[in-house]
């Protein structure tokens, strides 16, 4: 029986990473022979592998062939008109309009506007409170005004019917 001493140094160095490439190869051509002793065996196989893999080369078509595989991505740069830019402020343009107008609509079916209020108060001698008559008339146009938004709103036909 040989002694493997100088193999068996090698295997450990390699496995702590201090091996050069000569004594890789060194391993690898060990690893290859047919008759390798049995307690080291089990290392036969990774060289093999590492000497199957260091003699494989790609050929130049396989660059091309893989390329052609996964093709290039094509992107379309997507035109943005001027429109296209202000139309989000167009739709905030609308929703303010929308909410003014809606505004507007009821404070004229109501019958008052902030004018008419300080109009009745600067006509009663500019009294901050109201008398109870005043009261009352507000209660009520406020009343008649709610009701006749409600009838404009929703059809008659379309109340629930203890309303109606």
């Amino acid at each position: 029986m040989m002694d493997y001493k100088y193999i068996e140094q090698l295997i450990d160095r390699y496995f702590e990473d201090e091996t050069t490439l000569e004594e890789e190869h060194i391993l690898r051509e060990f690893f290859a022979q047919k008759e390798v002793p049995e307690h080291l065996r089990q290392w036969q196989p990774l060289f093999a592998a590492q000497r199957q893999l260091a003699s494989a080369h790609l050929d130049e078509a396989f660059d091309q062939r893989l390329l052609a595989m996964v093709g290039e991505p094509h992107v379309k740069a997507r035109r943005i008109t001027l429109s296209q830019r202000i139309y989000p402020l167009y739709k905030a343009a609308a929703v303010v309009a929308v909410a003014i107008v809606v505004g507007t609509a009821v404070e004229h079916a109501a019958g008052t506007s902030g004018e008419d209020i300080r109009t009745e108060q600067m006509a009663t001698g500019g009294q901050d409170e109201l008398d109870e008559n005043e009261t009352t008339t507000i209660d009520i146009k406020s009343a008649e005004a709610t009701e006749q938004l409600t009838d404009s709103l929703l059809p008659a036909s379309k109340l629930p019917p203890q309303v109606q």
